[in-house]
């Protein structure tokens, strides 16, 4: 934990613990120690006697500032060690050299190597490894020597591990886009720091150079057979060969590599090999890696012809299954032909061919233009079966004129004819095309090695609906029917979505190839449409029997095989209807219950009735099956057309030596399945067949049977009719209650007139018929009166702004706003507190003026702003400072609401909830007809008690 102690203490510490032989702890206390409190001597002589060469890199890193010392520490301690014993410390070493080669300073954790100085370390270590070693004393160095005439450091690293020191001195060039390493770590490096030629790109691929062709010497790239290494001598056991077909192939793999991105330069023999490696058979590449017919067009791209024998690399490449290469090389010359073939066989990125032709085709002119023309249409089949997409495009591209030639060509390959086809299907209905396949996960190879071609070929992709409007394929009805019959024969399973989705076809040509190749669901969408319904539902049954067979044979297999005690009896239902022999089932059911709903509206009602009755029967023979099939002590078993002498069904469908309980729960499961079934048919038609038809249908069908779980079917039938007739009251009786009456009651509430409670000015208290009286008499809907002068003189008088209505109300109106002045709430919005038994003056009749609302201060607010709020729910809205809503519904409605609730038994305490209701809404109890209210009284909506909340 110390950072630093005397020289002394630190020497006393040392010999210490390395006298108890805890040499981790010296290692670890080294490591974080400052180095001026240690003895240099004494502690770099103790890490080289007990082998602590990570604390020994650190004393000369840190304390010398010297990265080269430690590896030959390293490299002289390892060339004498047997391989086992030498293989921690070379991946210690590779460890050091990837470390400084990336600017970090070691051990880990220690911080980074200052970027003045890395460019520097940099080269110092990769000249170290370059130099020739100067120790030849182990058997490996004179395996070198003896076999490339001089032996450099590097090659020790080699042959312990090839690929992974290969890799860590890729680290000391190969940057993110293969730039150079000093712009992107140095880029802050001051121009006149020293060395700084090692940043230039220049400086680094002359250094890279040395590299390359230190490993092609060591190797023997140069010469016709490579060199290998033998270490050791032959009566040793250690003696081996290097490199290996792997080790070799890394190697290959590095030069190719710095080579492709023009980083490097090889001779021709060295391509030779190169290519040689890249096109043989047992090379084999992960996803980490490029493939190796990218490398090898990589090398195409950087590398000139002349370098290179287009015959013997052309021979590779066809060996190994280039296409890509081989169409390169033809196309080099200019051999268009052979190369649109080689391109052609390039199944797994088919684009290729396609950038070819349109290449080609905006570049040839004339006679070759001509030729090359009738090739592709030749070949057009070929190219269909290649990408659909990219052959309709290269049609309405540059081949418009000749597609019929092009169909004529198709029709000698129905397959290609159909995949043709359905791409103009499918632009003619959606106008746009999938192109996902050059956005594939090569994209990016394919981008760095056609960028010029790949771009000029997907700006005209993205010009399609242009050449689409410029150059539209017309679906005449023959080319229609020629695409439905390869659909019949190749994706029968898309017909009906096909016919359904476009619309310009002959009805009785497409329905006789849909009958022709048994498409049925196809077949009776078409009936449909033509009007012969009882015939398409005739289709969509076909062949229900033996899906219904097939299903209980395998909810029998499924029953025999395992033991369903485990599951309840309700969640068996369910698991059956999962099983994927069901689903056929119930794709027929629904089929035919959506196919008898869509005409029961239009046929007459017993046409509809013998729809719908033929698809009960259908669905209701299984079960009456099944509900025949007695378990009798186990012996009876399924039957689908026969008996046996004990009087049970016999058949395909049960086996006859099931277990007598795993039979019962296989029969009762089937029964409430098939009940289920034909009660979703009853619900479906409910809505179209008359309820006692139905009722009568399934008594006499099925009178004389034992019903079992049958009558679920028949309860679900009642509780729907219930449910149907309360709905229908209910639309009754608010359809009685229609608005016209509502409004006609209120315009007469409101039209008629007033007359006031007493005779008396409620300003000046004067008899308002005393003699004499020159003013006028205003009389207000609230029963108050006054004379005009009074009014006037009273708001001369007064200080505040006129309001319009009666001065009393007003003046009340006033004192309650004073008194219910806002209080804060707990979320800041103001609230009013409640004044409970408040009774204002005068009486306040259901239709006031709308100023009395004004007084309130509400006159912003609309009646639906107010219901919207009480239907939210909003904290900031209060009950007691809005005005009483003024349309009330008549009374004939609560009394009708008052009669139904009576007749469901509710009683009106239930709405009470105690002995002191609260007065949420102030209203007043309308007075007798002398008030000049005449409107019928309010009576709640919910309940006829009196203590109701109003």
């Amino acid at each position: 934990m110390l950072g630093s102690l005397p020289p002394e203490i630190m020497q006393a510490l040392v010999e210490h613990y390395s006298g108890k032989g805890w040499l981790q702890r010296v290692e670890q206390c080294i490591l974080h120690m400052d180095i001026s409190s240690l003895d240099f001597n004494q502690v770099v002589r103790l890490c080289r006697e007990h082998g602590l060469y990570g604390a020994l890199i650190y004393l000369f890193n840190q304390g010398l500032n010297d990265f080269r010392t430690p590896l030959e520490e390293l490299l002289s301690v390892i060339q004498n060690a047997t391989r086992k014993d030498a293989t921690s410390t070379c991946y210690r070493m590779l460890v050091y050299l990837k470390y400084c080669f990336q600017g970090l300073a070691f051990p880990p954790g220690h911080g980074t190597i200052p970027r003045a100085q890395l460019h520097a370390v940099r080269k110092e270590l990769l000249q170290f490894m370059l130099e020739d070693s100067k120790m030849l004393t182990s058997e490996v160095f004179k395996g070198f020597s003896s076999s490339s005439g001089k032996c450099p450091n590097i090659c020790y690293l080699l042959w312990m591990d090839t690929e992974a020191t290969l890799e860590v001195v890729k680290c000391a060039f190969a940057q993110e886009n293969f730039e150079p390493t000093s712009s992107t770590l140095d880029a802050s490096v001051s121009k006149d720091e020293e060395d700084t030629d090692i940043e230039s790109p220049d400086s680094q691929n002359i250094l890279l150079q040395s590299v390359v062709d230190a490993i092609i010497h060591i190797v023997g790239l140069e010469n016709e057979a490579i060199h290998s290494v033998v270490v050791g001598t032959a009566e040793s056991e250690e003696s081996e060969l290097w490199p290996s077909v792997s080790d070799f192939g890394h190697i290959v793999e590095f030069v190719s590599f710095f080579v492709s991105y023009k980083r490097a330069n090889a001779s021709q023999r060295v391509l030779k090999h190169i290519l040689k490696y890249l096109t043989s058979s047992t090379t084999s590449y992960d996803d980490k890696k490029m493939p190796p017919q990218k490398e090898v067009l990589q090398l195409f791209n950087v590398v000139p012809q002349t370098d290179w024998n287009s015959d013997y690399v052309l021979n590779l490449c066809l060996d190994a299954h280039f296409h890509q290469a081989c169409g390169m090389i033809y196309t080099a010359r200019n051999q268009n032909l052979a190369a649109l073939d080689s391109y052609m066989k390039d199944t797994m990125e088919p684009y290729h061919a396609f950038i070819f032709i349109n290449k080609k085709l905006l570049q040839l002119a004339s006679d070759e233009a001509l030729s090359f023309r009738s090739t592709v249409i030749s070949r057009f089949a070929e190219l269909v079966n290649l990408s659909r997409e990219c052959a309709f495009v290269l049609v309405i591209d540059h081949f418009h004129d000749e597609i019929q030639q092009i169909l004529a060509e198709l029709h000698s390959d129905h397959c290609s004819l159909f995949l043709f086809l359905k791409t103009a299907i499918e632009v003619h209905l959606s106008g746009k095309l999938d192109f996902s396949e050059l956005t594939a996960r090569n994209y990016e190879i394919v981008e760095s090695l056609y960028s010029g071609d790949l771009e000029d070929y997907l700006q005209r992709l993205s010009n399609l609906p242009k050449l689409f409007d410029r150059n539209p394929i017309s679906m005449t009805d023959k080319l229609v029917e020629l695409y439905l019959e390869l659909l019949c024969q190749y994706e029968p399973r898309s017909v009906l979505k096909f016919l359904e989705t476009f619309d310009s076809y002959r009805l009785e040509r497409c329905l006789l190839l849909c009958l022709d190749y048994g498409v049925t669901d196809a077949a009776a969408f078409l009936q449909e449409r033509v009007g012969d319904v009882a015939s398409a539902l005739e289709l969509v049954l076909a062949g229900l029997d033996e899906k219904v067979n097939q299903f209980i044979a395998s909810v029998e297999n499924a029953f025999s095989r395992t033991s369903s005690k485990s599951i309840s009896e309700i969640e068996q239902p369910d698991i059956v209807l999962n099983m994927s022999e069901a689903r056929p089932v119930l794709d027929v059911l629904r089929s035919s219950i959506g196919l008898c709903q869509r005409n029961s509206q239009r046929l007459d009602p017993e046409e509809s009735q013998l729809l719908w009755f033929q698809l009960v029967d259908n669905f209701s023979d299984p079960l009456k099956k099944l509900y025949g099939s007695k378990v009798v002590n186990g012996k009876g078993c399924w039957s689908v057309g026969g008996e046996t002498t004990n009087g049970h069904p016999t058949g395909k469908g049960f086996s006859q030596k099931m277990v007598n309980s795993a039979y019962q729960r296989c029969l009762n499961t089937l029964r409430r399945v098939f009940s289920q079934f034909v009660g979703e048919i009853i619900e479906a038609m409910a809505g179209y067949i008359p309820l006692p038809a139905i009722m009568a249908k399934l008594l006499s069908d099925n009178g004389s049977q034992e019903f079992g779980d049958f009558k679920l079917v028949i309860h679900r039938m009642l509780s729907m009719y219930l449910y149907e007739k309360r709905i229908l009251e209910t639309a009754k009786s608010v359809i009685e209650d229609d608005s016209f009456y509502t409004l006609s009651l209120l315009k007469r509430g409101v039209c008629h007139g007033f007359a006031p409670q007493t005779f008396v000015c409620c300003v000046c208290n004067c008899s308002l018929s005393k003699e004499g009286a020159i003013s006028a008499v205003r009389v207000f809907s609230c029963g108050h009166a006054t004379h005009l002068h009074c009014e006037s003189e009273q708001s001369k008088s007064s200080n505040k702004d006129f309001k319009d209505g009666c001065p009393v109300c007003l003046s009340m109106s006033d004192t309650q706003a004073r008194n219910k002045s806002p209080i804060l709430a707990e979320n800041g919005l103001p609230k009013y507190p409640v004044v409970e038994h408040e009774v204002p003056y005068g009486v306040h009749h259901n239709h006031e003026t709308d100023h009395v609302e004004r007084s309130r201060g509400l006159h912003q607010m609309s009646r639906f702003e107010i219901l919207n709020n009480l239907q939210k729910g909003q904290k900031s809205f209060h009950i007691e400072t809005v005005p009483p809503l003024k349309l009330s519904p008549p009374a004939i409605y609560h009394e009708k609401i008052q009669k139904r609730v009576s007749l469901v038994g509710e009683s009106s305490r239930h709405s009470v909830r105690s002995g002191k209701p609260q007065k949420i809404w102030h209203m007043k109890e309308p007075k007798s007809k002398k008030s000049g209210n005449w409107l019928p009284p309010k009576s709640s909506i919910f309940s006829s008690d009196k203590n109701q909340v109003q």
